[in-house]
């Protein structure tokens, strides 16, 4: 079977994540590298002695993939031009920065008849996926409250590093759409679609037009309340997590690792998922190559997988058995949605906003 030629676009920082992905994953190969700034393409494509171009038509006879990795805002226009050359489609998060960008993107896979898919690497981790399925299952009963609490810390610097960070027109929004965005896909992930949220999102501490600090209140679907709270202005950075409690127990974790997990009478088998979930890890082994890297991983500026391996042999897995991929244009829109909401809410004097799909 012949491989999956995979084109990037967008060669900034991510990039090379994507590329890692390819060069581990059975059966795809790099094809070519493009961005709007032909010097850019140029210098990450020559490390893995592919085809540049600065024009995205450029490319599109060359691969049948493409690993998209503009800044947010500026996904729809080639994504839509890539998809409706019949090319399949994978994007950095967030997929675009408003719903209904997502929607054009969502249409333009389905009248083509190709894959879509976003990049949210929580939910291939191990602790998200067997937290999921454990509260899928009822270990927890009723869920009563489900809220994500994510302080980073960005200097003025950061913001200043590139003309559109921390702008609503491309960055789309600020501790929220860029740093908070995976963690609010693992709330929506774990605890169903919120039905209403209110909200406060404040520009303050750094000279950006995006929020720097929100607290945001919801209603989900199912009943059960929440809090989102995020920031930039945390310093040191304090550790993200998410806590979820129903009527019989709460759980606190990270995309990594789960600090608490309290139930009331436990049965034998959950106490020994519990005892599972709380020991600590194990000693790391050492580094050993990957099985096959069909492109030399040689840039100095993300060589390490950022999480991007598994999202891209599910993507790849998507194409060749022809099924939905697991995280697809509908749900990459459920957390774009909801933070849209908490600015609208803000916006209007932290009024309620019901969320409509």
């Amino acid at each position: 079977m012949a491989d999956i030629r995979f084109g990037i676009v967008g060669a900034g920082a991510i990039a090379p994540s994507h590329i890692t992905a390819i060069g581990r994953t059975e059966g795809v190969s790099l094809a070519a590298v493009c961005d709007v700034q032909a010097e850019r393409a140029a210098a990450l494509a020559g490390e893995h002695d592919v085809l540049a171009v600065s024009r995205v038509e450029d490319m599109l006879d060359h691969v049948d993939a493409v690993s998209l990795c503009t800044p947010s805002g500026f996904h729809l226009e080639p994504g839509l031009e890539i998809l409706r050359a019949g090319k399949h489609l994978l994007v950095e998060k967030p997929m675009e920065i408003t719903a209904e960008r997502i929607d054009q993107l969502i249409d333009a896979a389905r009248a083509h008849n190709v894959k879509l898919a976003g990049v949210f690497q929580s939910r291939f981790r191990p602790v998200p996926r067997q937290l999921k399925q454990l509260i899928d299952d009822g270990l927890l009963g009723r869920i009563y409250s489900g809220s994500a609490y994510i302080k980073r810390f960005r200097t003025q610097a950061y913001y200043d590093s590139g003309d559109w960070r921390g702008t609503w027109k491309v960055d789309g929004g600020g501790c929220l759409m860029n740093q908070g965005i995976h963690i609010v896909d693992t709330l929506c992930w774990l605890c169903g679609d919120v039905a209403e949220t209110l909200a406060i999102a404040e520009t303050t501490g750094r000279e950006v037009e995006v929020e720097t600090l929100a607290l945001a209140l919801l209603k989900f679907e199912s009943g059960a309340r929440g809090v989102i709270e995020a920031t930039t202005l945390a310093y040191p950075e304090l550790p993200q997590y998410l806590e979820i409690f129903g009527e019989r127990g709460t759980v606190t974790f990270n995309s990594g690792k789960v600090m608490r997990l309290e139930l009331a009478d436990p049965t034998p088998e959950e106490e020994a998922i519990r005892e599972e979930l709380l020991a600590p890890p194990p000693p790391p082994k050492e580094a050993t190559k990957p099985k096959r890297t069909q492109v030399a991983l040689k840039t100095n500026v993300c060589v390490a997988d950022m999480g991007h391996t598994p999202i891209l042999a599910d993507f790849v897995a998507a194409i060749r058995e022809d099924r939905p991929t697991l995280v697809d244009g509908h749900e990459a829109r459920r957390s774009v949605e909801l933070i849209n909401a908490i600015y609208e809410s803000s916006r209007n004097g932290s009024r309620p906003v019901r969320l409509t799909r």
